[in-house]
């Protein structure tokens, strides 16, 4: 089943500055991503992966801005800064987030929160759906303007493509599966939400060798429709998979050094010596 294409979509952000409990932990990281491309961001532990996706997604446990005289901070997804704006609206305006450690959620099962979110997402946005007088009715029948069979059809076909037991769209979200099955659940909601920009906070970590190539698939195809996507990775095993346009290496809050696929094999070599040094 195919989902209504999208133009290209550009997410700026600039001069992101971040603290924690008073410790600035990004200082200042600059970056630009299109639609379609794939971003790696590298670094040791402790260099700001994962504060900076928190902070993309508006975490309210990080300060922004602080140490900075008011709007050099910038957040901007096809023109519209979403610096000021909470978490969930930050979604609804199209980026998503992979969880590195999804945590579970029992009694609302997968499939309710991929149709809840879907109609959220999509709801209004000028698809011709088929016209159903009664509010309620339409609710029913309709999720975010498709057909609840065209809807369902969209999830399994997905399951199906990632190897996914789609007995677990029926469980409780993340509720007993295994470390695999977790990734693979998040890379399930990229591709039926379909983003603007997708985040993926370390998603190879713990996976085997078919769930890697399992979900490098998920980015593959995301990247293909459009999706701007930014992998958070400690190492170079998912990027054998899905080739990045572009490399980033994050070391103590800053970005020290970009470049092509080519890098990410260096780093894989040497480590990071040359940039902490």
């Amino acid at each position: 089943m195919k989902q209504k294409s999208s133009k290209m979509s550009t997410l700026v952000i600039s001069h992101l500055v971040a603290s924690i409990e008073e410790k600035e932990i990004l200082h200042g990281v600059s970056l630009t991503v299109r639609g379609g491309e794939v971003h790696a961001i590298m670094g040791p532990n402790g260099s700001g992966k994962s504060t900076l996706a928190s902070v993309l997604l508006g975490h309210p446990a990080y300060a922004v801005n602080r140490n900075q005289k008011a709007g050099n901070t910038k957040i901007i997804l096809d023109g519209k800064n979403l610096f000021s704006l909470p978490t969930e609206k930050r979604a609804l305006a199209g980026l998503f987030l992979a969880f590195q450690s999804p945590i579970a959620i029992q009694g609302v099962t997968v499939m309710n929160l991929l149709r809840t979110s879907y109609q959220a997402r999509f709801h209004g946005d000028g698809s011709q759906a088929p016209s159903v007088q009664n509010p309620v009715l339409a609710r029913r029948t309709l999720v975010g303007g498709l057909p609840i069979a065209d809807f369902m059809a969209l999830v399994g076909d997905y399951a199906r493509r990632l190897n996914l037991d789609e007995s677990l769209l029926r469980r409780g979200i993340h509720d007993g599966f295994s470390g695999g099955e977790k990734k693979k659940i998040e890379m399930l909601q990229a591709l039926v939400l379909r983003p603007k920009f997708a985040v993926f906070d370390e998603i190879d970590t713990g996976l085997d060798v078919d769930a890697l190539k399992a979900v490098s698939m998920g980015i593959s195809l995301l990247r293909k429709s459009g999706v701007g996507i930014i992998i958070i990775t400690h190492y170079q095993r998912i990027l054998k998979y899905v080739k990045p346009d572009y490399v980033h290496i994050l070391v103590s809050g800053n970005v020290v050094k970009t470049g092509s696929a080519a890098l990410a094999k260096k780093i894989e070599d040497s480590g990071y010596k040359e940039f902490t040094g």
